[in-house]
Formats: C-alpha cells, structure tokens, sequence
C-alpha cells in the first residue's frame, strides 16, 4: 500500500511539474497567436480604465520632450494639458511607458530573445524621420494610432473612426516608401561576393531567463516602494505598463502591419483582429460609460487634423519600424532604430508649444471634442461605432478579394 502511495504520489509530483513546465513556455517562450494578444491587450485596457484610465503612450512622451528640453534652459510647456511637465519618475502616465519598456525587456529575455540589434546610418535616419513625422503627427491628430484611433474609437470619440482614415493612407505611403527603398538595395545586392557559412562552436547555454526573472523581480520591488511610498496609482500604472509590455512583446501585435498591410499587400488579418477585439472592447466602455464613469475620458477634439495628422503619423510609425506602442516595446528588445524614433519624436512633440504658440485642442487647428452618445444618444452612439467597425471590416475584406482575383 506504501509503495503503492508513494509512486502515486511521484507521478502526481512529476504531472504537476509538467504541468507547469509547458504553462511556463505556453506564456514566456512560445509565440501567442494574434488573437490571444488582440484580447489581452483589449481586457488589460478595460480593467486599466476602471482602475485610472485609458492606454495612450504619446501625450507622455511628449511631456518629456518638454522637460529635457526646460532640463538645460530652454522654457516651455507640455503640448497635452493633462501632462504638465514634472520629474518623469513623479508621473504616474510616464510609468505606463516605462513599464512597457521594462516588460518587453523582461518578456524578451525570458524568452531568451534580447539582442541589441544595430543598424546602418540609413536605418538610423529613417527611425529619426519617422520619429519626427509621429511627433508631429501625434499632436495634430491627437494623440496616436492607440490612443486616438484604438481606445478613442471604443470610447465613442467621433475622432477615432476619423484618425483611422488618415492612418490608413499615411501607412499605405509609408509602406510604398520602404518598398522603394528596399527594391534599391536589392539592386545593389551582389550574392556571388556573399561569405560562406562556416562551422561554430556550440553556444554556451544563455542565462537570459535568469536574467529576466531577476527583471520583473525588480519591476515588482520598485512598484512596491510606489506603493509604500503613498503613491499607490503609480505602483498600479507602472504594473499595467509592465503587462502591455509583456503582451506585445510574446503576441508580436504590431498596429503599423495592421494599418500597412491592408492596401500594401492586400492583408487584412491582423486588423480584422484588432476590429474584433474593438468590438468587444467598445461594450465594455458602453457599460462603464453609460453608468457615469468617466464619461469625456479619451473623446478628443474632431475635425480635419485627426485625418491630417493620422496622415503624417502613420507614414512616420512604418518608417519608425513601430508606433508609439511598437517603439517602446521593440527599444526594450534592443532595437536601437526604436530609441532614435523615441528621442526624435519626444524632442519634436515636446517642442509644440513654441511652434503652434498654443497647446493640443486649442486655436485654429482643432475642431471641438465630440462625444457621440451626447450627440445621438447611446443607440445612436453605439449603431454608428458599429456600424463603422463592420463597415471597416466589409472595406478590408473588398481589397483582399481584389488580391484573390489577380491570383
């Protein structure tokens, strides 16, 4: 009876540990299939914003584009009036963005994927154009492709289906541009002068996966002292960040394909994805909303500058190689091109002020915020969001069967 328990007990022992074993690389070493990541990301911002707020990584990139800026002398204000200019690690926004960079980081070396990834002087320019483009383009539209197309469009904001137009066009030129260029180098390509592969030497096991976990050991310890320190919504945004990261990183959700691919390559997938999980996402916000739960929160102002400057950023986030979300989560994998686009877009953006002499929403520039339910009621409201995400979805299934047809 005693052996008997005790190999029952081992082979529980060995199930168990299995079991645990293959949830651990389904999470941090297995790639997550696109619509596990589109979920994620909509659930984790559903709940962001029943803790404080809405995700958007922009406007906070431009505040510290202004700080540096006031950090060696030259006077100036944030261009986003929720975003005053402060001490980065003070601002609870500001510890989304670092979060998302610190669980990329982690979620990458877990996965043993970290690699400081350099580029050639061409790469570098290109990341510092498309940079300066989002720069721009973030505080004409505003904000950015999630904040002010994913989040504003589920948040019943007129701006979001508008800002959807003008990414779409932006990134279909954007991809032109990169097909130009890479059709240049290909050119130039001499494969007869290409080195010959030669034998290695085993590789040392890596130690990344230590190293990741001694990552989100840290992250969880500096939240802790957030915490202890009375500052309990930063310690909350800083581990929603961390998620964000962690979600783009394993799931490779990636806007700029989304928006590029549709009339670059007649490949709508992930977007129908994202529009899915928008579906999803925007009852969520119906309910909270509805319930008077931070009614204006993400509606901003509507117009021509959300097609305009979803225009200009979206050409920028495909030179960029990412979008605002995309360059803080690749700069925590070690793409350096990422931190360019970081410094080159948060230097342009922050300098706002001193260009337009105004901040974002105000002047000539920018429309008037509209929130649809105040304009039609929720069964209005809700029809026209709705109605837009099926419209979308019918447009990208209309150019993918364009794609069949040539074929």
């Amino acid at each position: 009876m005693s052996c008997k328990t005790i190999l029952n007990g081992e082979g529980k022992k060995s199930y168990v540990r299995q079991s645990l074993k293959g949830g651990w690389l389904r999470i941090f070493a297995e790639p997550w299939p696109i619509g596990v990541g589109v979920f994620a990301l909509t659930i984790t911002n559903l709940y962001m914003f029943m803790y404080a707020r809405a995700l958007g990584v922009f406007p906070q990139m431009a505040m510290w584009g202004s700080w540096l800026y006031n950090l060696v002398g030259i006077k100036t204000e944030s261009p986003f009036i929720p975003y005053p200019v402060k001490p980065i690690y003070l601002d609870m926004h500001s510890l989304i963005d670092i979060g998302i960079i610190a669980g990329a980081f982690g979620s990458s070396l877990l996965a043993r994927e970290f690699k400081i990834r350099k580029e050639d002087w061409q790469g570098y320019l290109w990341g510092a154009a498309g940079g300066i483009l989002m720069g721009f383009g973030t505080v004409l539209m505003p904000p950015c492709n999630v904040g002010g197309f994913w989040v504003a469009t589920m948040a019943f904001s007129l701006s979001g289906p508008l800002s959807a137009a003008g990414l779409l066009l932006g990134a279909y030129v954007g991809g032109k541009i990169l097909q130009y260029q890479m059709h240049k180098a290909l050119q130039k390509l001499d494969f007869s002068t290409a080195p010959k592969g030669e034998t290695q030497a085993v590789k040392v096991l890596s130690r990344q996966p230590q190293w990741g976990v001694l990552v989100f050991s840290l992250t969880l310890l500096i939240a802790v002292i957030y915490y202890i320190a009375g500052m309990p919504k930063n310690a909350g945004l800083f581990l929603f960040g961390i998620l964000f990261g962690l979600i783009i990183q394993r799931s490779r959700l990636c806007f700029v394909a989304a928006f590029r691919e549709i009339l670059v390559s007649r490949d709508g997938k992930v977007m129908k994805w994202l529009l899915l999980g928008m579906a999803v996402g925007a009852m969520g916000f119906a309910l909270l909303k509805a319930q008077g739960y931070q009614p204006e929160h993400m509606v901003f102002p509507a117009g021509w500058h959300n097609i305009a400057g979803g225009f200009i950023f979206g050409i920028g986030m495909v030179l960029a190689g990412g979008c605002g979300l995309g360059i803080l989560a690749r700069s925590g994998e070690g793409y350096t091109r990422s931190w360019v686009a970081i410094l080159t877009a948060m230097l342009t953006s922050g300098a706002w002020v001193h260009i337009y002499g105004q901040k974002v929403g105000q002047g000539w520039l920018y429309g008037k915020p509209v929130y649809l339910p105040q304009l039609w009621g929720w069964g209005g409201a809700v029809a026209f969001i709705y109605g837009f995400l099926l419209l979308f979805y019918f447009f990208i299934l209309w150019v993918e069967a364009g794609k069949h047809e040539r074929a």
